[in-house]
């Protein structure tokens, strides 16, 4: 990607009147930025930094070393320093869009040292069990929102990527975090209806106490918090990709009131959803 990555071999649009914006935010070793693309191919090599791809509109798709993996709206993708070749696709009305998170792997890996954390190889396709990443897409987001990274949140940030990425069988880090990832994966699949996190523990065999304790020592606040960011997640995705009004993503996130789904998304991604919906134009 221009501007972004180390080196860039190949980039063409899909489209012949094809267009492309980056926007980028540098405080010092962390690199955010916010894609805009009608749809391109890329072959990019990144020799020496972890980049963390959430994409909110559309879909990309990568070859790594003869993998194919891909990732729709709302997904995330996470790649070692590497070479590869994507191809983003825009949804039918509109345009890619996509967070971006780089970061050199030596620094990762000296805060993992310094943290005690063993490392662990990086998932392509992480999932958002733990706090850590859920903070991480969302500082992301909302500070490419604001143009604002207040070196404190940019050290946050650094350490909820190396605690996302260590090595999950790490003792003391193992603990609960099955069952939150199967009430997290629960979650996701029924966001849509009216789910009780008691409903939620009897499905996975534990009193609602012992799930909270678990959502707890995650570093979640609880369970409720944690549905409620999936369901914003998901009003989010629609907005930008074109699939609903405010009025119909407030409700499909259990919000009748505008002016409370409004301030919990502002809260959530640092701009309202009429701006949101907005970037489709």
């Amino acid at each position: 990607m221009p501007q972004l990555f180390h080196r860039t071999d190949r980039f063409r649009f899909l489209e012949p009147d094809g267009r492309l914006a980056v926007r980028r935010l540098c405080p010092d070793a962390l690199v955010l930025a916010r894609v805009w693309s009608t749809g391109h191919e890329i072959a990019l090599e990144e020799p020496e930094r972890l980049t963390v791809l959430f994409p909110w509109a559309g879909r990309i798709t990568c070859a790594v070393r003869g993998d194919v993996i891909a990732a729709e709206a709302g997904g995330i993708l996470a790649f070692p320093p590497n070479r590869r070749q994507t191809v983003v696709e825009p949804p039918q009305n509109g345009a890619y869009i996509a967070d971006v998170l780089t970061l050199p792997l030596r620094v990762l890996e000296d805060i993992q040292r310094a943290e005690n954390l063993r490392p662990g190889s990086i998932p392509l396709r992480p999932k958002v069990l733990n706090a850590a990443m859920s903070r991480i897409r969302q500082r992301t987001g909302h500070t490419l929102t604001t143009g604002v990274l207040e070196p404190a949140v940019h050290s946050d940030m650094a350490v909820d990527l190396a605690l996302a990425l260590a090595d999950p069988a790490q003792p003391g880090r193992s603990a609960g975090m099955r069952r939150v990832g199967q009430a997290v994966d629960l979650m996701r699949g029924h966001f849509a209806e009216s789910i009780s996190m008691t409903a939620v523990a009897r499905d996975l065999g534990c009193s609602v106490r012992s799930l909270q304790i678990a959502f707890r020592e995650a570093g979640h606040a609880n369970p409720q918090a944690v549905l409620a960011g999936i369901r914003l997640d998901s009003a989010r995705v629609k907005l930008l990709s074109g699939q609903g009004s405010v009025t119909t993503c407030a409700l499909d996130s259990g919000i009748s009131h505008l002016g409370r789904f409004a301030h919990a998304y502002r809260r959530r991604f640092g701009e309202t959803p009429g701006i949101t919906l907005a970037a489709m134009g």
